[in-house]
This record gives structure tokens, C-alpha cells and sequence, in this order.
């Protein structure tokens, strides 16, 4: 095929035409003779003129060739969001998987199958190679997001198609008419692939757990959590508390529930047992739920791995000491120094440690300050310094230290307590009483209210029939010290069973917190001779039950207490977190003095015992310093820093580091262990929405495929890409021939013009 190259208007070949002919017009009239006028002198100068001109016009030839046709591209988009781990034993995103594994081996028996391109989306559209690396992990369905970064990935040729694997739970599903829209006018059709069983009743979840966050052995600890019940209203399911080691154990607690659609909150008591090891809180499945992974959730009510150290302090005289320390120190995790009182009743009576006589009660705060609690039993303000009484309120009020007064003809208002440092400590307002004369010689029984029944100081026996038959055979006391009514935030733990001369029924046992710490008071006396029946005949046959309630009162005591020498130490608002939830601490730290102070610089870091980031790509938060602690909070940057995509699904352990300085130095370092929940926003709704993918598909002009066999018919009938016309040109003129014609021409218009010159 022959063109012009540049094609030019008839006026300029009209032109150039007449120009040809003036110029042979001139040079005919120019001529210098006759025979220079000869017509046929003109016909080489006729041609040359003609082929400058068609040189000039670039006359080419013209070559097209078309190339083969191209496959078709589809893009898969499979959705990788937690609900598509839904529905067992074949999850919803094992049915995409197996659906596209299938439909690639269709297409090997298909003639020029189009080209697939995946991509996962969840968070955020992202591709992959194969079926084999689609996990749900994430915690959000953006499709519409997806589908609106997907064109930015288009080559030069619009895809026949775009094809969307999905149980239909969107976070955007607003957006997507919008975003239907634009397909439709690019004209590429969405089609889609809806997975899961819409038949899928709903869901029963543990969306939370709070355990405290140290429990001693034998201790009933109360644990506080949030059931939900989508899609199960009115159905009821049991919780237990079992062993996650060794399930053939009995369960430790149960609670019936009634479910609703909206979260239910609940609490149970669990005792520690140390032969339960790992714990967990489990609903057995219910027929048709989604999922049972979020029926169980492990944890552990933790064992304090410290010995407690115990300053009991008795002024009864003889060996009357040994009741209570032997009490004590029958549990091996319980240390007691025990001290009695030389001279009591003189102006300056003199403590003395029972193994070490030279030695009294502390004197200094550092030396008080490795004691966890203080017991006094009978003994005269005499004994002890101001400071000494200032130390052990520090000791309870920011060490979270216990103490415990028991009675006598010394203790509490009798021995004019009411008037010192201590009085803040004591449960009770024993204000009124006499020195000397603030108690009473009477015999008595007491009473336990029947709701502190279940106080852990109470847990004489393990079963509950038979602790309150303990509890109602402690024997009769033989005196008391007079109580007034009780503090605000204090707790009557028992009361006299008859009449007190001059009182009537009067608190005999009570505790409260204070401060970080807790204390407790014992009206009569704990020895002889007020408690002679108490201390030996509390028992079968012996005074077990008195040991046993002695260890369960230190053990309850010190439950919230610093112990030892520790500079730094922390609390969380919880132990077990949502993941991204915000973990509020609060610090304490203390000088080489043991002085609470806020002097110095305190960071907290989050690690996760699977992080594969360096320590220093972890965000440090600072605490600020507060009056007399430190606070602050560990936010979701902290949070992302250490997510490991891989572990999204799981309840991982997470470590909380702080470390304090001063001017630079490390100073101290404290670490706590919690655990952290999988986001659960993805399975609030199990149950899958297939019409949301159906009105996209509709509204692009998309098939809703529901099986294999359609989506392999869909790809198999999917049109190829026209191959391109490969178009190539040759100027007609670009040849050896026409140059030599040229040369030629000119050659004989030159010797013809001499000849005719010479003739």
C-alpha cells in the first residue's frame, strides 16, 4: 500500500506544478541561441524537476501486520478478614482457596485462558502469587477500599473482569454503590464469589476476661468477663473454669447464663489450686455457631513466687507466741520473726526478737521495709518511736504492706492507740475507751454474717458445707476489747452472738483497705486468755482451723504489698487486654532510702514474647510523675509496634518492661506479664451476607457465581485482548535505482546542452 507520508493540500501540488512550468518557461526564453530552444534539450531537466518534486512530496509504502491475540485478565480479590476463619470443619476461607485451586486447574484445558492477577484485602489490598498465602488475620473488611485502590494496578488494557471472594461482612458497604458506579463506567464488570453459610445461626464469644493479677494458693479470687450470645437470644449455656492441663478434674467454678444478643457481664469466685496449673474459661458449642475458638479463653491466677516476711510482735507472757507463728510458717512460703515484750506494762517496755534478743523491732525504714506485714497482739505504745509508728503506716499506705492489731489490755483504745499514728490503720473507731480500762472479761460467741461467708479469710475447709460448719464451731472467746462502730471503708468479717456489757452487739472482727495495703482487727485476744478456747481447741481434735485462718488473714493481708527492697514496681488496670486497647499503669519508686519519690525518669515498653522487632524500634512511653506515683498509658502505636500479622487470631503473652533513671543511669527495672485477646470485631456478626455481594455484582453489570463449574464457565468465556497492528513504512524514493536515475538524467541534459552549445 502506497501513502504520502505528509499529505498536503491540492493548492500546494497545484502550486509546486506551476512552479515546474515557470521555471521551464524561463529557461526556454533564456536560451542564448535557437538551438538551446529545442523542446527535447528540456525533457531531462523535465524529469529531474519531476523527481525533486516527488522527493519532495515522500511518496512511502505502507506494511501493516497484525499481532497474535493477547489472553483476557481477571483479578481476583479474596477476602482475608477474620470472619472468613468461620465455619468449621470447612472454614470460609478454605472454600475460596479450594475454589480457586480448582478453577486454575480448569483453565489448563482452556485455549488461550485469560491471565489471573490475586490480591488479598482486609486492612489493605495487597497481591499475592497463590492460594497457599491467603490467611484471615485481619481485623476490618475494607472491600470498597480495595476496590477503589484496584485500578491504580490496571495495565493499558481494561481486565474483562474483577472477581470478589467474600462472606459479605464489609466495615464499608456504604461506599460501595459509589464505587459500582465508576466500574460500571469504565465497564468492567464485578462479579462475585459468596462464601459461607448463611444458615449460620450466630456466635457465642468470650469478649472478655479480668483476673487479678497475683493469687495466692487456696485463695477464691473473683474473675469478671463479658459473654456474647449473637444470634442465640434466650439459649443457655453453662461457663466453667477447668483445668487446661488436666481436663478430667473436676470444674473449679460454673455459672448458668441466659444468652442475649447484647454482651452480658459475669463474675465468678475461682479458688487457686496449684494442681490446676493453667486455667480456662470455656462455653461448651452450641448447634450452628460459626465458630468455637472464641468459646475458651486460658489464663492463670498467679502465685506470688516470694516468700512473705511477717513481724509478729505478742505480749502475752510465756510461749503464748507460738501459736500464731507456727500457724505461720506451716505454709513454706511464710516467713516469721517473731518478738514478745519484756517488762509490758512499764513506761519503756523493751521488744526482743525471740531468735535474737539484741534485736528489736526495726530501726530504720529500710530495715521495716523488707517485712510484708505487722502484727500486734497486746503490746504498749511505749515500745515503739514515733517514726517507728510513721514507718509501718508508709509500710501498709504506699508499700501495700497488711497489719493486723489483736486485742489485749494494751491494744486499741484500752491502750490509747486512738491517740497515735495507728489509729488511721485500724478498721474500727475505737475512740471512747480508757487506758486501761477500754475492755471487758466476758465470755461470748461470735457470729459470721452470711455474706462474708465467701471472704477469702473464711475459706477454713475446701467444701463449703463443711467450712460452715468450721465457721460455726469457733469456740468462745473469754474477753474482748470495746469497738465502736465501724470506718466507711471497712468490712465486718464478725460480730458478737450475744450482748457485750455496755455495747450490745459489737464488731469483734473487721478489715479495710488503706491506702495500696489492707488491715485487720481482732478485738479479744488471739492467745491465752481471752482466746485459750480459740488457739488450741479450733479443730477436729486440734487447732487446725485456727492455723488454717491465721495463714488465710497474712495471706489476704499482703496480697497488694511491694515486699523486699524493690525500688521500682507497677501495676496494670487488668491482666488480660483486646489487642490495640489502651493499658493504664501506675508506678511507684523509691530511693535509696526506700522513700517513695518521683525524682526520677520512668518508661514503660510493650513486648510480645514473639516480636521480631529489635527492643529500640519498640516506642518508650514516659510516666508522668504524679504526687507520689508515676502513670501513664501504652496506646496503639506501642500496640502496632510489636503485631505480629502471622499471630493476629491467637491470645498471646505480652511483657510490660519499665525502667526508671536518674540523670541517664538505670536506677531499677520491673517486669509484668499479661495476656492480650484477638480483636473479636470480625465475629460480632458471623453470619455471612451474601445480598451485599449480589447488588455489587448487579449493579456492575457482574454475575453472582455459586459454584465452581459457573466461575470456570465465567473465565472460559472471558473474550482475549485483538493483538496489535505492528504498522511499518518505506519511502518510496530511499532507493539506489532512483539516485542512479537522478545522476543519469542530469549526465545527459548536460552533454546534450554541450552538444547543442558546439554543433
Amino acid at each position: 500500500m502506497r501513502e504520502w507520508a505528509s499529505p498536503y493540500s491540492f493548492w500546494i501540488y497545484l502550486l509546486l506544478a506551476g512552479g515546474i512550468a515557470a521555471l521551464l518557461a524561463i529557461a526556454y526564453r533564456t536560451a542564448t541561441s535557437d538551438r538551446l530552444r529545442r523542446w527535447w534539450l528540456f525533457v531531462p531537466r523535465l524529469l529531474v524537476l519531476g523527481l525533486l518534486l516527488a522527493i519532495l512530496l515522500n511518496p512511502v509504502h505502507r506494511s501493516e501486520q497484525r499481532l497474535p491475540e493477547q489472553p483476557g485478565q481477571v483479578h481476583f480479590l479474596v477476602d482475608v478478614s477474620r470472619s472468613m476463619a468461620l465455619e468449621q470443619p470447612q472454614s470460609r476461607m478454605l472454600q475460596a482457596q479450594q475454589s480457586i485451586a480448582t478453577a486454575y486447574q480448569s483453565l489448563s484445558a482452556i485455549d488461550n485462558p485469560p491471565r489471573v492477577q490475586m490480591y488479598r484485602f482486609g486492612n489493605q489490598l495487597s497481591s499475592v502469587s497463590n492460594p497457599g498465602e491467603l490467611k484471615p488475620t485481619d481485623n476490618t473488611t475494607l472491600l470498597a477500599d480495595a476496590l477503589e485502590q484496584l485500578p491504580s494496578r490496571f495495565s493499558r488494557d481494561l481486565p474483562r473482569g474483577v472477581v470478589v471472594f467474600s462472606d459479605g461482612m464489609v466495615d464499608d458497604g456504604k461506599r460501595l454503590e459509589e464505587v459500582s458506579r465508576v466500574y460500571r463506567e469504565l465497564g468492567v464488570p464485578i462479579h462475585v464469589f459468596p462464601v459461607g453459610d448463611s444458615k449460620v445461626l450466630g456466635d457465642v464469644a468470650i469478649d472478655d476476661l479480668v483476673v487479678p493479677p497475683r493469687v495466692d494458693p487456696g485463695v477464691r479470687a473473683p474473675i469478671r468477663g463479658v459473654v456474647r450470645g449473637t444470634g442465640f437470644e434466650g439459649k443457655r449455656i453453662v461457663l466453667e473454669v477447668r483445668s487446661e492441663n488436666n481436663p478430667s478434674l473436676p470444674p473449679l467454678a460454673t455459672l448458668p447464663i441466659t444468652l442475649s444478643d447484647s454482651p452480658q457481664a459475669f463474675e465468678m469466685l475461682v479458688e487457686a489450686k496449684p494442681e490446676y496449673r493453667e486455667l480456662v474459661l470455656q462455653a461448651a458449642p452450641l448447634e450452628g455457631e460459626a465458630s468455637t475458638q472464641n468459646n475458651r479463653i486460658p489464663f492463670q491466677l498467679v502465685k506470688s513466687d516470694r516468700i512473705l516476711r511477717v513481724l509478729y510482735m505478742e505480749g502475752s507472757p510465756g510461749n503464748e507466741f507460738i501459736f500464731i507463728r507456727d500457724a505461720l510458717i506451716e505454709d513454706k512460703d511464710i516467713e516469721c520473726v517473731s518478738m514478745v515484750v519484756d517488762q509490758q506494762y512499764v513506761q519503756r517496755p523493751r521488744l526482743m526478737r525471740v531468735d535474737d534478743s539484741y534485736r528489736g523491732f526495726p530501726t530504720t525504714r529500710e530495715e521495716l521495709f523488707k517485712f510484708d506485714c505487722v502484727i500486734c497482739s497486746d503490746i504498749s505504745i511505749g515500745a515503739f518511736t514515733k517514726e517507728q509508728l510513721e514507718w509501718t503506716v508508709e509500710l501498709v499506705e504506699k508499700r501495700g504492706g497488711g497489719f493486723a492489731m489483736v486485742g489485749g489490755h494494751t491494744s486499741f483504745g484500752a491502750g490509747g492507740w486512738d491517740q497515735t499514728a495507728w489509729d488511721q490503720l485500724i478498721p474500727v473507731d475505737m475512740r471512747g475507751g480508757k487506758l486501761g480500762s477500754g475492755w471487758v472479761d466476758h465470755r461470748f460467741k461470735v457470729s459470721v454474717p452470711t455474706e462474708e461467708l465467701s471472704h477469702p479469710i473464711w475459706k477454713i475447709v475446701d467444701d463449703p458445707e463443711e467450712n460452715k460448719l468450721a465457721i460455726r464451731s469457733i469456740p468462745p472467746f473469754l474477753g474482748t476489747n470495746y469497738m465502736q462502730r465501724l470506718k466507711p471503708a471497712a468490712t465486718v468479717l464478725a460480730v458478737s452472738a450475744d450482748s457485750i456489757p455496755q455495747v450490745g452487739i459489737m464488731p469483734i472482727f473487721a478489715c479495710q483497705p488503706y491506702g495500696r495495703g489492707r488491715t485487720f482487727a481482732f478485738a479479744p485476744d488471739s492467745t491465752a486468755a481471752w482466746g485459750s478456747y480459740f488457739e488450741t481447741v479450733w479443730g477436729k481434735g486440734d487447732n487446725r482451723y485456727f492455723r488454717r485462718f491465721w495463714r488465710n488473714v497474712i495471706r489476704w493481708l499482703t496480697e497488694n504489698s511491694v515486699g523486699g527492697t524493690k525500688r521500682l514496681v507497677f501495676e496494670t488496670d487488668r491482666v488480660i487486654y483486646r489487642e490495640g486497647q489502651p493499658i493504664q499503669i501506675t508506678a511507684y519508686a523509691y530511693d535509696a532510702s526506700l522513700k517513695a519519690t518521683t525524682q526520677y525518669d520512668v518508661y514503660s515498653a510493650i513486648k510480645s514474647s514473639r516480636q521480631t522487632k529489635s527492643t529500640d524500634e519498640v516506642p518508650a512511653v514516659a510516666l508522668r510523675p504524679q504526687s507520689t506515683t508515676y502513670s501513664g498509658t501504652i496506646d496503639r502505636e506501642s500496640w502496632n509496634a510489636i503485631h505480629d500479622e502471622a499471630q493476629a487470631s491467637v491470645i498471646k503473652p505480652v511483657e510490660i518492661e519499665l525502667i526508671a533513671l536518674e540523670k541517664g543511669k538505670e536506677i531499677a527495672r520491673a517486669t509484668t506479664r499479661v495476656m492480650v485477646l484477638p480483636d473479636l470485631h470480625e465475629l460480632v456478626q458471623p453470619r455471612a451476607d451474601k445480598e451485599t455481594l449480589e447488588n455489587l455484582a448487579k449493579s456492575t453489570g457482574g454475575m453472582s457465581l455459586r459454584s465452581v463449574p459457573e466461575l470456570t464457565e465465567l473465565l472460559s468465556k472471558l473474550k482475549s485482548i485483538p493483538g496489535e497492528a505492528v504498522v511499518s513504512r518505506q519511502p518510496l524514493w530511499d532507493t539506489t535505482w532512483m539516485w542512479i536515475l537522478l545522476v543519469a538524467l542530469l549526465s545527459i541534459e548536460w552533454i546534450m546542452r554541450r552538444r547543442s552549445t558546439y554543433a
